[in-house]
């Protein structure tokens, strides 16, 4: 009977019924956003499926809530109305969850690392191609002092997307000179970009970078305030106001006395803090950098600058805040000229990709953050991320890279009075021009 009901549907072309929770079922293949909660916390990692013969494989991001293992490899098995997944790290099983159906997404249990989990599974949305990016304008009405993933986004964006927007100042003060957020390098956001997924890298364009007001403020009594060993005497009422000439491009000290009566310096406005969520369980101040970003306080983190950022959590987070309309490098005294913007920036995803720490382009450079304990350890971490950098980008090889970096290789040195020393290695896209790419 079975052999003249599978003739009968070939000769009326018509392929016999599928089994109703096979593997092909669309329920369970395509890209997830899996979370696990376990008596230590949530754990969210990015979770690919597929259909391969009589089962699933696939991949997964790491499944401990540090971070420590990953990627995983999955394989998976249907019973019925249910799958059931085993993730291995190197080789050993991790992990095992039997999920079922609910809703649009994908529920159940099971043991990760040995300690009981419950486990939930929502579908990672893919734009369309013909998706035509948008721009929002974003009037921001609540401000953060913290990178955290504790925050609800205050705008969902699809990569290419494009946010116009405005910043406060690092007192929390807005254009009018109003506060509007707590002081602490006041922080807009976050923006929610669909499917970032941590091990992906989030490119931010930095379209428009603007000054939104007359004036600034800069703590310019003494170098470097935090240090102990500066030998220096405070001026008693030296003022801290700079005016600002939008129309001209310049600024000046509000009170300069005789001696800096003259002395006109050309703005160049910047964001000071710019960051994703870190990872899960944490929460950054905003006046503290590390690799989800931060207080970088970067001056080429200007218009026509892209940085880009490794994702950490789901959805990326990026907040941004802390303009400055000018800053010499290593914002010495403690500040820059401290100051509201108006920002425009696009959004870009690039999936499955990340160099695993902080690097930025503009139209003459390649620049890799360095963020260490030291000003020694920052300047290793940025040597050695540009490196990896070139390796990535070009193939180049170790001796390659030695001979390139060794004749052509630039330190800027980016910031020395905030919690950790920064500290950006960079190459002239001049000179990378004449490097053949594989």
């Amino acid at each position: 009977m079975r052999r003249f009901t599978l003739l009968l549907a070939l000769m009326l072309g018509v392929a016999p019924a599928a089994h109703a929770a096979g593997p092909s079922d669309a329920t369970w293949i395509g890209s997830w956003r899996l979370t696990l909660n376990t008596p230590d916390g949530a754990t969210t990692a990015p979770l690919e499926l597929k259909a391969d013969g009589g089962g699933l494989v696939g991949t997964a991001g790491a499944v401990d809530e540090n971070g420590f293992v990953g990627p995983m490899t999955v394989t998976g098995r249907v019973e019925g109305a249910e799958v059931v997944l085993t993730f291995a790290a190197r080789g050993q099983p991790a992990a095992t969850l039997r999920l079922h159906r609910d809703g649009l997404g994908l529920k159940g249990d099971g043991q990760v690392y040995g300690t009981p989990a419950s486990a939930s599974a929502v579908r990672i949305a893919t734009p369309e191609a013909s998706a035509m990016p948008r721009v929002f304008d974003y009037a921001p009405t609540t401000f953060h002092t913290q990178f955290s993933g504790r925050f609800p986004p205050v705008l969902h964006l699809r990569s290419g997307d494009s946010v116009r927007t405005t910043t406060l100042d690092n007192e929390g003060q807005d254009a009018a000179l109003k506060w509007k957020g707590m002081p602490g390098n006041t922080l807009t956001g976050p923006f929610f970009v669909e499917g970032a997924m941590p091990g992906d890298t989030l490119a931010v364009h930095l379209k428009r970078v603007a000054l939104s007001r007359d004036s600034a403020k800069m703590f310019s009594r003494t170098i470097n305030p935090r240090a102990d060993s500066a030998p220096q005497t405070p001026t008693p009422g030296w003022a801290r106001d700079w005016t600002l000439d939008r129309a001209r491009g310049e600024a000046r000290l509000a009170a300069p006395g005789n001696r800096l009566s003259d002395l006109v310096l050309v703005v160049h406005p910047m964001i000071g803090s710019i960051g994703v969520a870190p990872p899960p369980g944490q929460s950054i101040n905003a006046g503290d950098l590390g690799p989800h970003g931060g207080n970088l306080d970067y001056n080429r983190l200007v218009a026509g600058a892209t940085i880009y950022l490794p994702v950490l959590q789901p959805g990326a987070l990026l907040s941004l805040g802390d303009g400055h309309a000018l800053q010499g490098d290593g914002e010495v005294t403690g500040q820059g000229l401290e100051t509201s913007l108006e920002v425009e920036f696009q959004v870009e995803l690039i999936k499955g990709k990340s160099l695993g720490q902080i690097w930025f382009e503009d139209a003459d450079d390649i620049m890799v953050s360095g963020i260490d304990n030291s000003l020694d350890l920052a300047l290793q971490a940025a040597t050695s991320g540009l490196s990896h950098w070139l390796h990535d980008h070009y193939g180049l090889n170790d001796s390659e890279i030695a001979s390139l970096l060794g004749a052509a290789v630039r330190y800027d040195i980016a910031e020395v009075v905030d919690p950790r020393p920064h500290v950006v290695a960079r190459l002239s896209k001049a000179v990378l021009a004449k490097i053949g790419k594989r």
